[in-house]
This record gives structure tokens, C-alpha cells and sequence, in this order.
């Protein structure tokens, strides 16, 4: 929570000859994600970079400091070299001993600089998979919160949230374990339990939309002779304020495909079928320190209000009813534990 002007202080150690500041902070995020990722391809789209950038990257990170950084084999993938691996040794060592310093140097800015400006409403930074949820909560927190809310993608959110770059990272958690499994890479990459803490948000239902009359009522209906099926393009939305299965669900009520996965709220928008598969729970991160602050406090009364509850209650298949709880960090993993609800024909 910033109380006074915003103000961003990051370790920024990383620099040499050829490798100036900025991208020197961009080529550590991109080792972190390259560590955690299963080829270059999937690191860059998790920081929302082209291939091409992030090959650059790595290249000036190698004349800069000596060595290559990752190994590109072939058919193994990316793969850290002993060079890299020790730069994000580093790293972590400069965080650990610089971050909660910069942490309390970039609040005692903010509170200097705010006595000598009027009085401001509270604001939060808030890195964010998208949800329509979202817009409803803007709409309610205007009057007393300012709300800074930017579109990104979950891995992204989380990733800023741990490098000191908002007060909030929300992300969605399926009750699938594909999904549940990318969320728990995530949240063991950036997050620390020691320091990070969740916040319930909304769940809603996703499943597979269909034309009415067209007798998908499944998965299994898929593989049917003819059917026209609609990925949802990875990483889309990620940072444009829109809902990706949107598309999805024009894509079906225009006949232009016959089934694709997306939200019982856009199925029920464009007046489609709609067979569930997975319920969704969304979360909202931050740090402990930001939990005690007046912006969360009045983050959470939102949260908490019929208001809220009743506009949530508007979209179909959402649920607001936990909006507001905290819990532990390790909430978000045990999702998968729960009994998952059978697909209804």
C-alpha cells in the first residue's frame, strides 16, 4: 500500500559492459523463469516477452559476463548452465539482504513526500489475471479506494508481487491438476510463506460451451466425426482487459466452431450450452505487511459487503461467498485435495 506518491526502489545489481540496468533486471527475471520452465518458449511467455527478445537477452547476458547462461541442446529443452545457476545464487543473496531495507526506505519516502500534498484515498497496485469479477470490484472500491488494477498474466502478477512492484497479485486456482500443478510452480517460485499470505476472491465454473441443439454435453463428445473445437489461445489476455473465453464463446455462437472451454458466464451471455468441468477459486496475494495496512482493510470490507456479494451474484456460475477470507499460502495447493465434482451430462 502506498500512502503517499508512488514510489518503486528494486535491486537492480545485475549490470556490466553491453548490459545496461534495465535489461540486466530482465535477464535475472528471465533465468528465474527459465528455471522453473520447460523451454525458453514458455519462459518468455511467462514474462510476456517475444522468443526472439528473450534469445537476445541471454546472448548480451553472455558476452556481458563470460559464458553462456542456459544450455539450448537439442531436445532437451533450456536448461540452466552452472554460470546461470550461480547468477541467480547472486541474486537471491542481494534480495535477501537488500529487499526488507528497500521495502521500509520506499514507505518512509512515500509517508515523507504525502505531508506536504492534500489528502489522498488509500491505493493498491494490483497485478491480475483477468476476471469479470474484477470490473464489479472497481465499480464498488471508486468511492473510497483507489483501485490500480492492470491486466497481466498469473505467473507475471506473481512474479511482480515478489519484486516489490504492486500490493496485490490475484490469480485463478483449478480444481484440475494440470492447472493446480502450474499454480503451485508459480506460487514456489515467487512466493514465500513466511511473508506472502492469500485472500479469497470468487470461484466460478468453467466447462465446455457448446451450441444448443448440438448434443456436446462432454469431453468425449469431442471426438465425434465433424465437431469443430476452438482452443483458447495460451496466454491470451494476459495483457489486454479482456476475457479470453469471450472470444471462445463467439467463436460458437457465430458457427464458426461447434465447442470450445470456457466460462458458464459467457455461455449464459450468448446463450449457449454449457456441460461444467472444473470449478475455478481466484486469490488475491500480498504481503503480511500489506494485510495490516487501511487500503486492505477497506479492500476487505468491499469484499465483505451485500453489495459486493449481490453484483457477483449477477454472473452466472460465480460465488462470492468466501470473498474476503485470509489463508495461508499453501491454501491455493490444497485445492487439488478436494473432491472434485463429477461432469454433468
Amino acid at each position: 500500500m502506498h500512502k503517499g506518491p508512488a514510489i518503486e526502489l528494486e535491486v537492480s545489481w545485475l549490470a556490466a559492459e553491453g548490459l545496461p540496468r534495465e535489461r540486466g533486471r530482465m535477464l535475472a527475471r528471465l533465468l528465474h523463469a527459465l528455471a522453473g520452465a520447460a523451454s525458453l518458449t514458455d519462459a518468455a511467455r511467462a514474462l510476456g516477452v517475444s522468443y526472439r527478445y528473450a534469445w537476445g537477452l541471454l546472448g548480451d547476458g553472455a558476452r556481458s559476463l563470460g559464458g553462456p547462461l542456459v544450455d539450448m541442446g537439442r531436445g532437451r529443452g533450456a536448461r540452466l548452465t552452472a554460470l546461470g545457476r550461480k547468477v541467480l545464487e547472486a541474486d537471491a543473496r542481494v534480495r535477501a539482504a537488500l529487499g526488507a531495507p528497500f521495502e521500509r526506505l520506499r514507505g518512509e519516502l512515500a509517508d515523507l513526500l504525502a505531508e506536504a500534498l492534500p489528502r489522498r484515498q488509500p491505493r493498491l497496485t494490483v497485478r491480475a489475471s483477468h476476471d469479470l469479477a474484477l470490473g464489479e470490484l472497481a465499480q464498488l472500491c471508486a468511492a473510497q479506494l483507489d483501485l490500480d488494477i492492470e491486466i497481466r498474466g498469473a505467473d507475471e502478477s506473481l512474479a511482480a508481487l515478489a519484486q516489490g512492484q504492486c500490493d496485490l497479485a490475484g490469480f485463478h486456482v483449478a480444481d484440475a491438476l494440470p492447472r493446480a500443478a502450474a499454480a503451485a510452480a508459480a506460487l514456489g517460485r515467487w512466493l514465500d510463506p513466511r511473508k506472502h499470505a492469500l485472500i479469497h476472491f470468487v470461484t466460478r465454473e468453467q466447462g465446455l460451451i457448446a451450441r444448443r441443439g448440438s448434443r456436446i454435453r462432454g469431453v468425449h463428445d469431442l471426438a465425434r466425426p465433424g465437431v469443430r473445437f476452438i482452443h483458447r489461445q495460451s496466454g491470451s489476455g494476459a495483457r489486454a482487459d479482456e476475457q479470453p473465453g469471450t472470444s471462445v464463446a463467439a467463436a460458437v455462437a457465430e458457427g464458426r466452431a461447434d465447442a470450445g472451454f470456457g466460462l458458464r458466464a459467457d455461455a449464459t451471455r450468448f446463450k449457449l450450452a454449457f456441460a461444467p468441468l472444473a470449478i475455478e477459486r481466484y486469490f488475491f496475494a500480498c504481503s503480511k505487511a500489506t494485510l495490516r495496512g487501511a487500503a486492505l482493510k477497506i479492500l476487505l470490507e468491499v469484499f465483505r459487503s451485500p453489495e459486493f456479494t449481490a453484483r457477483i451474484a449477477t454472473l452466472p456460475g460465480y460465488d462470492a461467498r468466501h470473498a474476503g477470507r485470509r489463508e495461508a499460502l499453501d491454501a491455493a495447493l490444497t485445492w487439488v485435495e478436494r473432491p472434485r465434482r463429477p461432469v454433468r451430462p
